[in-house]
């Protein structure tokens, strides 16, 4: 996969991959649409039988290339770090080495559909640090670097839909969805690689946090996902912290970020 290997000299090999693709249901969807629209297009046809079917080859080829994109995203697990986002086609993936990760702050997430509806951004613009989607069943909450960072210099549109620094330290909040897979074992896979890395800390801390059912309660955001801040309150926390961005003075020095409890 050249988009991974293109950060192996940082975050090593590969160790798994979590694919968040759309479910049956979306698919289902999406194949009822492409009926649906090539359907209207019969009701004045084309004059010869290529112009009655063209519209609906256009139509097949548009709907298959956005669920192709829709089934980008992954939670790449690697040896000193994770790769978060879409391979798609000129898309590439945030890189975000362990020492980023702040100790305390990974949790895996069940009922994961809740997410956005939880942390109270449910309705609005995508996030380029929120991977949830509508079909997205587990995930992994966790705080660390902000977009800007972990994308490497590749200045891209999603500069657009970075998000302001959230979390309680004045740090960006992620998430990152598993698919169908319990987000118990992409947590393990995790704590496994960050203490062979040699930040044990940050490994022990995501396994005593566990996997938490979300409920899609606003109001519980801050006690069940580590590092929120109370829903309705982090504008002004972010004015309160300055946007603040802090920097690892010595990398790899695990202590050097705050552990949440």
């Amino acid at each position: 996969m050249r988009k991974v290997r293109r950060h192996r000299e940082e975050l090593g090999e590969v160790i798994e991959v979590f694919a968040d693709r759309p479910g049956p249901k979306t698919v289902t969807g999406f194949v009822l649409g492409w009926v649906l629209f090539t359907a209207l297009t019969f009701i004045n046809p084309g004059e010869t039988p290529l112009l009655a079917i063209a519209p609906g080859i256009i139509f097949a080829v548009m709907f298959g290339l956005i669920l192709l994109y829709l089934s980008g995203e992954r939670l790449i697990v690697c040896e000193r770090g994770i790769l978060v986002g879409s391979i798609a086609a000129g898309i590439h993936p945030y890189a975000i080495p362990y020492q980023q990760l702040t100790p305390g702050s990974i949790a895996g997430v069940a009922g994961a559909n809740r997410y956005l509806k939880e942390v109270g951004l449910q309705g609005q613009i995508a996030q380029s640090t929120l991977r949830a989607s509508w079909w997205t069943k587990n995930g992994v909450h966790f705080v660390a670097c902000s977009a800007e960072d972990a994308r490497r210099g590749r200045r891209r549109f999603t500069l657009a839909l970075d998000p302001i620094p959230r979390s309680i330290d004045g740090r960006w909040i992620w998430f990152a969805g598993t698919g169908r897979r319990p987000a118990r074992s992409a947590i393990e896979v995790i704590a496994r690689a960050a203490s062979a890395a040699g930040y044990p800390q940050l490994a022990q801390a995501a396994l005593d946090r566990g996997v938490v059912e979300l409920t899609g309660n606003p109001e519980d955001a801050a006690r069940q996902l580590p590092g929120h801040p109370p829903v309705g309150r982090v504008e002004s926390d972010s004015r309160d912290s300055g946007h603040l961005r802090p920097r690892l003075e010595s990398p790899g020095v695990e202590h050097s970020l705050p552990l949440f409890r």
